[in-house]
């Protein structure tokens, strides 16, 4: 079996590791120059690769594994499927692999808008309460990693994307989760109509002993809940907000705990509230920086949609300085625009979203500060915020602009705040 990998991310990396130790044989196709390390790696493994572009030669394989984020409407692909090229993708050529293995476990997969990486991250702590579960996924943790060790357990708790879900050629977890579903990713998706289909994948080779848990009160997921087999079970938004533990009392967490709870008592354990007392909330998700002259900074670097931002700043009152920054998606800012009316006192706007969000701004009236970076506007925002007020990154737009990925953006957020707090500007 010959195999191509499109991309050469940390996935397929890894997926070359086990590859190799098959005996396979593996083309590498990268659209940028490799880095030294996996060059280095490449050749002492004697694998044929390709850098700076993608080439004809990928069409020598009989399997395409593609990096996620490779367009849905590369020519190569077209060039494949029509030469009878299987094409897929990390989250299921690997849980395929798994049952090659002798490895089975109940896999939970949870997708949505927003909200994915703290609902799984809490499924996962919760479960380990009961049983055993590991955590992969779109959350930073290679699928592929699985195949290359010796880690196991009952249960695989996965969090996928539009992305991954779009390439997966048959992907049939026992449990889906849908959370949400909002205007996302339109810079690669060419509309909603394609995005809600990709999401919709998850649930696609599900059969009737399979589950889905959703939103009910999501317009997006009501509407296509006939494209379901599975049994359809919605998960219900019972808690109060002042019933969570504090550190996680923000409203947004309210729908993570329901889906938690909903794939923890479907898989016939208990769901305590309490069992949320030491889960440790992930950085750069409203995560509180430091309080400085009464001024508290809040870090939301994850929130890289319109959706995210609304949702965050649904947390104050009227007294929040607000940042948004990155690259825009092409999305409707007009619900954001409403938000940002009734609740932000000050809107710093940095970097290519500008360009985004300036018409829905200036059509409503609504002022903003432009700064070419996100130093400058920590700095402005503090010199003009008063003592009870609140400073907040949270984005809108993707960090690529200048920054690695959201945490780096969301670390160096914190370390100019943190030099404000000794006194350096």
């Amino acid at each position: 079996m010959k195999y191509a990998l499109l991309g050469f991310g940390i996935s397929n990396k890894e997926i070359l590791k086990y590859l190799l130790k098959k005996g396979e044989s593996v083309f590498v196709s990268d659209q940028n120059k490799l880095n030294e390390i996996d060059r280095k790696f490449l050749i002492e493994n004697n694998v044929d690769f390709e850098e700076l572009g993608h080439t004809e030669k990928i069409l020598e394989s009989d399997v395409i594994l593609v990096s996620p984020g490779i367009h849905f409407e590369n020519p190569l692909i077209e060039k494949a499927r029509k030469l009878g090229i299987t094409i897929d993708t990390e989250i299921s050529f690997c849980t395929n692999e798994f049952k090659k293995l002798g490895w089975n476990p109940i896999i939970i997969a949870v997708t949505g808008s927003v909200g994915k990486s703290t609902t799984v991250s809490m499924i996962h702590h919760v479960l380990n309460k009961h049983s055993r579960s590991l955590l992969a996924g779109n959350i930073g943790i290679p699928v592929a990693t699985l195949l290359n060790g010796n880690l196991r357990a009952d249960y695989l708790i996965l969090e996928v994307s539009s992305f991954q879900l779009y390439w997966s050629k048959f992907f049939k977890p026992n449990i889906s989760v849908i959370l949400n579903i909002y205007p996302n990713h339109l810079n690669w998706h060419p509309n909603m109509e394609h995005y809600v289909d990709s999401k919709f994948k998850i649930a696609k080779f599900q059969e009737k002993e399979d589950i889905f848990i959703y939103n009910p009160d999501d317009p997006y997921i009501i509407k296509n809940l006939n494209l379901v087999q599975s049994k359809k079970i919605p998960f219900k938004k019972a808690l109060r907000l002042d019933e969570l533990p504090e550190h996680l009392r923000y409203k947004q967490t309210l729908e993570n705990v329901a889906a938690t709870q909903t794939v923890i008592e479907t898989l016939g354990f208990e769901f305590r509230i309490d069992y949320l007392q030491d889960f440790e909330k992930l950085p750069h998700r409203m995560e509180f920086v430091a309080e400085i002259n009464g001024i508290k900074f809040f870090n939301d670097s994850k929130a890289t949609n319109a959706i995210a931002v609304i949702r965050a700043i649904e947390n104050f009152d009227e007294n929040l300085h607000l940042i948004m920054a990155g690259i825009g998606k092409r999305e409707d800012y007009s619900d954001l625009v409403k938000v940002l009316e009734k609740h932000v006192k000050t809107l710093a706007v940095v970097g290519p979203i500008i360009e985004d969000l300036k018409p829905y701004l200036e059509k409503e009236n609504i002022s903003f500060f432009e700064f070419k970076s996100l130093g400058e506007a920590v700095e402005e925002l503090f010199s003009i915020a008063e003592k009870g007020d609140v400073i907040m990154l949270s984005p809108g737009g993707a960090s690529f602009d200048a920054f690695k990925n959201f945490e780096d953006r969301g670390e160096y957020f914190k370390q100019i705040v943190m030099q404000l707090k000794e006194g350096k500007s």
